[in-house]
């Protein structure tokens, strides 16, 4: 075992000398030493490393012995010492960005590295608080990544009202082949410095570009659109990135992909749509084009995920009906003219869309429909639509159920639709419904929260939009695993609830992964990585 002692002994002396020149001038220099406290930093036994190579968001642990005057004083208040642990970047220079943080206030270091990746000096300053005098330990310190594939969850911080932050769970029922479970909170701070902007809207890693493996993961919040290196999580994307040329008000409400097999995005902005098609672009480059309105009132802070032969379809909340983007054109019209015998018109709705999601099409694993919670006065009805065909379909819309009796439903806050089964799940209160649309419309209770001010925010089911993963059964557990949010104002405590679930059914079975999340979920989504 190497043996680390730092032992540093200052004596200072301080000499005024005088001209010496005459006989007349007496010298009154002072000549006096003062030996300073003796002051050791000593790993010795303690299986202290010269070096360390950790993941990011590992903890470090470094223990030492404090001799103050021979005794040994960690512990001892009155020794009048400070400490301090700092981490620091080792190279600096052209393109280089210096980093140094505070990660610990005491003699022995337990701290959670949340560096970006890169070589950098751990060092543990004492400082006699008296003279000032200052005593160094330093070991080398090198932090790689660790964040694939997981949970994604975008949450309204409750520290700090107004802003949201982005954490990241891995367990076995969201990443294959793994042997140790984790969990990351305020990723986007711990790799830029602060957080975002605005409360939650959504979080996404949608589809660019499979060969490159660069796929960003985009932030969506009433405030800020940005896009992260999905394995830093550092901003690649400020707004004005997304664009051509940008639009001078900054007002996003939706992003999102449109097309089960089709790489295209969209964004909803100061209540105009903007596109970008990547199906030709191998590494990203595309931009968002010029904004494409109409005469449409308020948008809704929603598009479809899943459509086809459109390049985006949005709902008219003012005038209660839907509008889309006809591939290969930048007009944003209605749909045709419906069959009267549809289940309801799309052109016609006339309620106001609340919430939903994308789901079951009735057994076709290409394709998904869109389903959404709508509301009509104090009436609340189930909306089934296939905007899978093509743009001449006169029957796109496929259910309508009246809901207004199942329990909760009038203050229902998040929904998530079954791919494999026949219900919509829906949270209200401190519980989780199950409407088994298509033999009742009264949903049955699936879930209560453990404590009764638990209010659920967010409920989403295990799937992935682009067709291939969920086909070629690159997502872990598709379809099998529901993930719940709740939020207690009381405590300003979130918490996450993982559970394995019946895909036919929607039975909630097992026990949980239960994390305790540092503010309010707004939006969860499954973060991909190319593993089968």
């Amino acid at each position: 075992m190497q043996k680390l002692i730092w032992n540093i002994t200052i004596v200072l002396g301080v000499v005024l000398a005088g001209a010496l020149t005459t006989s007349c001038y007496d010298d009154k220099g002072n000549y006096d030493y003062i030996r300073l406290d003796e002051i050791v930093i000593d790993t010795t036994g303690l299986g202290v490393l010269p070096a360390y190579s950790l993941l990011r968001y590992d903890s470090l642990f470094i223990p030492v012995k404090i001799r103050y005057n021979g005794k040994e004083v960690q512990q001892d208040k009155n020794a009048p010492l400070d400490y301090v642990w700092t981490i620091y970047t080792t190279h600096t220079g052209a393109g280089l960005e210096y980093v140094t943080d505070t990660i610990g206030y005491s003699p022995d270091l337990n701290a959670e590295i949340t560096s970006l990746a890169g070589n950098y000096q751990v060092q543990l300053t004492v400082t006699h608080r008296e003279t000032k005098v200052e005593h160094y330990f330093k070991i080398s310190c090198q932090v790689e990544e660790s964040i694939t594939a997981g949970w994604m969850l975008l949450y309204e911080r409750a520290d700090r009202p107004g802003t949201s932050d982005v954490g990241l769970v891995v367990n076995s029922l969201v990443k294959k082949n793994i042997t140790q479970g984790r969990e990351y909170w305020n990723l986007y701070t711990a790799s830029n410095q602060a957080p975002l902007e605005g409360t939650p809207v959504r979080i996404q890693r949608p589809l660019v570009s499979l060969a490159s493996g660069t796929d960003q993961v985009i932030c969506l919040t009433n405030k800020q659109l940005v896009s992260l290196n999905n394995a830093t999580f550092e901003k690649v994307y400020d707004f004005e990135h997304f664009f051509y040329t940008a639009p001078a008000t900054v007002a996003p409400k939706w992003y999102g992909p449109s097309g089960r097999m089709m790489n295209k995005h969209f964004l909803i902005n100061d209540n105009k749509i903007h596109t970008v098609s990547y199906v030709s672009v191998t590494g990203g480059g595309n931009y968002m084009g010029d904004a494409k309105s109409a005469d449409y009132g308020e948008l809704a802070a929603w598009g479809s995920d899943v459509t086809a032969s459109n390049d985006a379809v949005v709902y008219d909340q003012t005038n209660g009906r839907f509008y889309h983007i006809i591939q290969y054109t930048s007009q944003v019209v209605p749909f045709a003219a419906q069959n009267p015998d549809a289940a309801f018109d799309v052109n016609r709705v006339g309620m106001k869309m609340l919430m939903a999601d994308w789901g079951r099409a009735g057994g076709n694993p290409m394709q998904g429909h869109d389903y959404a919670i709508m509301e009509k006065g104090n009436e609340r009805y189930l909306i089934i639509a296939n905007f899978c065909g093509n743009a001449a379909d006169a029957n796109v819309g496929l259910g309508l159920y009246n809901i207004t009796n199942s329990p909760g439903i009038l203050k229902a806050t998040s929904m998530a639709a079954a791919f494999l089964g026949e219900y919509v799940l829906y949270g209200a209160g401190n519980k989780v419904y199950n409407l088994a649309y298509n033999s009742s419309t009264t949903a049955i209770e699936a879930w209560t929260a453990p404590a009764a001010n638990e209010e659920v925010t967010c409920v989403r089911l295990q799937k992935f939009y682009f067709a291939s993963f969920m086909q070629a059964g690159i997502i872990p557990n598709a379809n099998q695993v529901v993930h719940i949010a709740t939020y207690n104002k009381e405590t300003r405590e979130g918490k996450l609830y993982q559970y394995r679930i019946n895909p036919a059914s929607g039975e909630i079975t097992g026990e949980p992964f239960v994390y305790t999340v540092p503010g309010k979920v707004g939006d969860m989504a499954w973060k991909y990585v190319m593993e089968m």
